[in-house]
């Protein structure tokens, strides 16, 4: 494209337009500071538009600080704030941001963020995304705000097929696309090697006993937040579990990585487990990146029961490291983990006796379990990598 000719004495000369950079704007709930799955969509979104060359301008409801990690996007092109939970604030300055305009992406993480989104979406002057990523969108919510900033929504994006056919159920009349999540590309490869690493790390650590010991080769791994409000995750029926495990499997480990204002409730039931098996329970808390790869390089298999997963990052981060998955069949979970072939689902993931029955199977066929997480492995090489999540959300907006 081209401004108009001037002409210059006997010349015309044209001036070709510059492109304006594309600028994007974020209302979400947060990303560098809040963890969680939607903190995680998040991230992705941020790196996938830098990457596209969009200036960001993110506004962040929960977080208390404008701080981001190195390798997501260059600080020169980001401008970001952070409201500390200040509601009034956040909507204020949302507004004033979309009255200066010139956006050429708007997008939410989140119905009841979108909601202050939604009369300018009813008057046309402003389309707008917003990402469907779980238990907001699930029975029985949203409430009526969020159902306002679902409805008048330019597109909705789910991060899974459970979660679009939730959402179909109860509003048939609202499309909605589904654009599945992958791996982290600042915390994780943006490519895996052909081959899963095979190596075997000698790691020890304190059971909840209070002894330490060496981690052996029927470590059953659980990485998850420890909150009150996701006991969803399946901590105490893995617990719960556990023993009878041990009584067939007596070299079985049982390690919960995570921390949250469940874990003293979630120890104290630890403590309460017969002492064969709570001699070989581990509670490490909040486990930094490195002791984390360590941990899924040292497991056996990768164990979570859950029954409100509105995809399931923590299946796919084990299956990056070649780990069968356990899970059951009630929430998103087997849109991740292939019952058979890269993991384990049971009908029932809250019933104690159908997880420590389905794990016994796994540690009696040790070279089955490596083959489902070999499988796990090359799925995600072919399918949940940056790069494909890109892909996926690039065309989903455009």
């Amino acid at each position: 494209m081209r401004r108009p000719a001037k002409a210059m004495g006997d010349r015309v000369v044209t001036q070709p337009l510059r492109a304006r950079p594309r600028k994007g704007l974020l209302a979400i709930t947060g990303a560098f500071q809040a963890p969680g799955g939607i903190a995680a969509v998040n991230r992705l979104v941020i790196r996938s538009l830098a990457d596209e060359g969009y200036r960001l301008d993110v506004l962040t409801l929960a977080e208390d600080r404008p701080a981001f990690l190195p390798g997501y996007v260059d600080p020169a092109h980001l401008r970001y704030e952070a409201f500390a939970g200040n509601r009034v604030a956040f909507v204020a300055r949302l507004w004033r941001r979309l009255l200066v305009g010139g956006y050429d992406l708007v997008l939410s993480d989140h119905v009841n963020v979108a909601a202050a989104l939604a009369p300018a979406g009813w008057a046309r002057w402003c389309r707008y995304v917003v990402w469907l990523c779980g238990v907001e969108v699930l029975t029985p919510r949203p409430d009526g705000e969020g159902r306002l900033g679902l409805a008048h929504a330019w597109k909705r994006l789910a991060i899974s097929s459970y979660t679009r056919d939730s959402i179909a159920r109860r509003f048939p009349r609202l499309p909605v696309q589904v654009c599945e999540l992958a791996l982290d590309p600042v915390r994780h490869a943006r490519e895996l090697p052909a081959e899963p690493n095979p190596a075997r790390p000698r790691l020890s650590l304190r059971a909840v006993d209070g002894v330490e010991q060496r981690l052996g080769p029927a470590v059953i791994l659980m990485v998850g937040r420890m909150l009150g409000v996701e006991r969803y995750k399946g901590h105490r029926c893995l617990l719960s579990a556990f023993p009878d495990v041990v009584q067939a499997f007596p070299e079985a480990q049982l390690v919960l990585a995570g921390e949250g204002d469940d874990r003293p409730s979630l120890r104290d039931v630890a403590l309460s487990l017969p002492e064969v098996a709570r001699a070989r329970v581990f509670m490490p808390g909040y486990v930094g990146d490195d002791l984390l790869r360590q941990l899924y390089q040292a497991c056996i298999l990768f164990a979570m029961p859950s029954t409100g997963e509105g995809f399931g990052l923590a299946y796919l981060e084990a299956m990056g490291h070649a780990r069968a998955c356990l899970g059951g069949k009630v929430d998103a979970t087997p849109c991740v983990v292939r019952d058979g072939l890269t993991g384990v689902l049971v009908d029932d993931p809250t019933s104690p006796q159908q997880v420590a029955g389905a794990l016994c199977r796994m540690l009696a066929h040790p070279g089955r379990t490596a083959e489902m997480g070999r499988a796990g492995y090359d799925l995600v090489r072919s399918h949940y990598l940056y790069p494909h999540f890109r892909e996926r959300f690039c065309a989903a907006i455009s």
